[in-house]
């Protein structure tokens, strides 16, 4: 693809065991909106969510701990297109949140522990915005008046 973006990823370092991580990593999917489990490698510490967007088939967020202490653990989060990749900044900004919500998920579940519903956690953790949806249409009726029109 011309003019492709790599992959947005953020990696950071807290100050939790990573037993702990892991449980709360294995249970965003408790927590974030339109997101579901995938797959997970337990031996390199490694998960995979899908992501629901609005216009496109989606996102894949990738998560890898390691270890850096009895009480550290890095926690590494990237994003990756569901298909192709990504070549406009919207995308990469919408990619952005994913990642923030992510480990607001996870710090949410290390504090709290695993919600009973999605719903109790949705309101502390940002998942409640609708401009995203609302920025999703008017970009998708330019699309289709640029196409048609």
């Amino acid at each position: 693809m011309i003019g492709a973006i790599p992959n947005p990823k953020k990696t950071i370092t807290i100050d939790f065991p990573i037993e702990q991580v892991k449980v709360a990593v294995r249970n965003i999917d408790k927590v974030m909106k339109f997101c579901h489990f995938r797959e997970e490698n337990d031996m390199f510490n490694s998960y995979k969510f899908s992501r629901s967007e609005f216009l496109s088939l989606g996102a894949f967020i990738n998560i890898n701990l390691n270890s850096i202490s009895d009480t550290k653990t890095q926690v590494d989060v990237e994003i990756s297109r569901q298909l192709g990749a990504f070549d406009q900044w919207v995308e990469v900004q919408k990619a952005n949140q994913h990642i923030e919500e992510t480990f607001n998920s996870i710090a949410y579940i290390i504090k709290n522990g695993i919600p009973e519903s999605k719903s109790e956690a949705q309101d502390e953790i940002g998942n409640k915005s609708s401009w995203p949806v609302i920025i999703g249409i008017v970009i998708g009726l330019w699309v289709l008046v640029e196409i048609f029109g």
